[in-house]
C-alpha cells in the first residue's frame, strides 16, 4: 500500500502531457486537412528550407591529380555524363574533377554505380560549406 501513490504519479504526469499537446485547432475542408500553424513553426520551416538549400549537393569525384591530367580527363569525359555539371576544384595539393549535383544521397549513390563502370576510382563527395563568422 505504501507504493500505490508512485504508480498513480506517472499516470497523472503522462495524462496531463497528452491533454495539452494539441493547442491549435484542426480545420477540415472537403477531404483535406488544414493545420493552423504559429509564427514559430513558420520560422522553423523557413530556417530548415534555407539550410537544405545552402548545405550543398552530393557530387561524384572522378579524379584527383595534376591540373593537366585533370583537364585532359574533363575533355575526354564519357558522353553519358555530358549533361551533368562538371567542375575542377583545387584542394591542396591536387586538382579534383567532380561531376553531378544530386539532392539526395540515394540518387547520388545510384549514379555512382553507373559512373564506377567507366571510372572505378570514383567516390561520392559532399562539399562542406565554409561559414564566414
Amino acid at each position: 500500500m505504501k507504493h500505490k501513490p508512485f504508480y498513480i504519479l506517472p499516470f497523472l504526469f503522462f495524462s496531463t502531457g497528452f491533454s495539452s499537446a494539441q493547442e491549435q485547432p484542426i480545420k477540415i475542408e472537403k477531404d483535406s486537412v488544414v493545420l493552423s500553424t504559429s509564427e514559430k513553426h513558420t520560422a522553423l520551416l523557413a530556417a530548415y528550407i534555407n539550410y537544405q538549400k545552402a548545405r550543398g549537393d552530393y557530387r561524384i569525384q572522378i579524379y584527383s591529380g595534376p591540373l593537366d591530367q585533370t583537364e585532359a580527363l574533363l575533355e575526354n569525359l564519357d558522353e553519358s555524363f555530358a549533361e551533368w555539371p562538371k567542375s575542377i576544384d583545387f584542394e591542396s595539393p591536387s586538382f579534383r574533377l567532380r561531376i553531378g549535383s544530386f539532392k539526395t544521397r540515394l540518387t547520388a549513390e545510384r549514379n555512382l554505380i553507373a559512373v564506377r563502370k567507366k571510372y572505378p576510382a570514383a567516390v561520392l563527395f559532399k562539399p562542406q560549406l565554409i561559414k564566414n563568422n
